[in-house]
């Protein structure tokens, strides 16, 4: 081989440095590490080779023990693959290289019999996948803008179809504050795609619930391929100060007042990714500093997720916060809505990058995550509704 593959981020949520690319005896070995853009700590990445003809490619990720999670489970990760003509698809297996010196390297490959191989750490999810959601879903979603980006880009907010004459119990859905937690944005896909089915189901939540959802709050770091957790100048779920320290924040914030007088019960479900390894679905708590009632709340909430997934231990639904944060640890999308919307109660859920317990988890998993969700916010405001 001659010459050698063209290689970088992706034209989408692009985000890899690219250290090195060199022949091997069949194919190709790319090396490259975890940008941290905008964060202090890197994650996310999704970068694309081409020009590859069918060469075989060995992706060497350089500086995963420096990435958000536990260093110690790095063998257990599973990053993404999509070459010319098929689906993202998990890699079957990873090798963990340790060297002399400390730093630790994960590789994983592509068996080759293509012209171009994308990588991912987890399944990319960007405005495009949004759209192809809603064409699939019909006329069921009202759109709207509700504010511009930093980075000059409209700002949409999703409602519902329904009688809105008389208010109802309201669930306000948003995902990605942290731009690279792509999970967040599948499990929001499977509740937008239930919602406009006809099942009865659906249906009844739908009469019950006045559903407004934002997408993409760190909009701008979600096309760009920024990780976004910690994110400079001002981490966005840190960022929910009295005074608003996004651009965004202060168009949700100003949204959810909307929301407010608009409905009768109301609930936020914020969709999160926690660290690279960590398994399972379930609420991070408000600090303990938060008023009991709304740690009450949310328990509640966490116990009607343990319902929705008989499969994980009902105490693993509910974790506590006590991490160091870089910002007010309070000032939080929850923090906000309880002390000014009248205790109204958001929770944050997190679901994993990779598995619910042993099973390597794929789009459709995550969409039926969705719906489980969406079935626990159901159970929880009915009882509020029957208060």
């Amino acid at each position: 081989m001659t010459e050698g593959p063209v290689v970088g981020p992706a034209k989408l949520s692009g985000n890899g440095c690219i250290l090195r690319v060199e022949p091997r005896a069949e194919g190709w070995e790319i090396a490259f590490a975890s940008e941290p853009r905008t964060s202090p700590q890197p994650l996310w990445f999704h970068l694309e080779a081409g020009d590859l003809a069918g060469a075989p490619v060995e992706f060497v990720w350089e500086n995963p023990d420096i990435c958000l999670g536990n260093p110690g489970e790095l063998a257990s990760l599973r990053p993404v693959l999509k070459s010319d003509h098929e689906s993202w698809r998990r890699c079957d297996a990873v090798r963990l290289v340790e060297h002399e010196d400390g730093r630790k390297s994960l590789c994983f490959s592509h068996e080759g019999g293509a012209n171009r191989v994308s990588a991912a750490f987890c399944f990319p999810y960007g405005p495009p996948h949004l759209e192809a959601t809603l064409a699939d879903t019909g006329d069921v979603w009202e759109r709207c803008v509700i504010g511009v980006t930093t980075g000059g880009r409209p700002l949409p907010r999703l409602r519902l179809r329904g009688d809105h004459s008389e208010s109802r119990a309201g669930l306000y859905l948003s995902a990605r504050q942290h731009s690279g937690e792509s999970p967040g944005s599948w499990v929001l896909d499977g509740i937008l795609r239930f919602l406009a089915d006809d099942s009865d189901e659906a249906r009844q939540i739908g009469r019950l619930l006045d559903v407004w959802v934002c997408p993409f709050v760190d909009l701008d770091g979600v096309v760009e391929g920024n990780y976004g957790k910690d994110a400079l100048p001002w981490d966005f779920n840190r960022a929910w100060e009295p005074m608003p320290m996004r651009s965004a924040v202060h168009a949700i914030m100003a949204d959810l007042r909307r929301f407010r007088e608009r409905t009768s019960s109301r609930l936020l479900v914020d969709l999160h990714g926690p660290g690279h390894s960590t398994p399972g679905v379930y609420v991070q708590l408000p600090r303990a500093e938060r008023p009991e009632l709304q740690m009450q709340g949310a328990q509640e909430f966490a116990s009607d997720l343990a319902d929705s997934f008989p499969e994980l231990h009902a105490i693993a639904c509910a974790h506590e916060t006590n991490y160091a944060s870089r910002w007010n640890k309070l000032a939080t999308i929850a923090s906000w809505a309880w002390d000014t919307l009248g205790e109204t109660q958001a929770v944050s859920v997190e679901t994993s990058y990779q598995r619910l317990v042993d099973e390597p988890l794929y789009p459709d998993d995550y969409r039926r995550i969705g719906r489980r969700v969406l079935r626990a916010a159901h159970a929880w405001l009915q009882r509020r509704e029957e208060e």
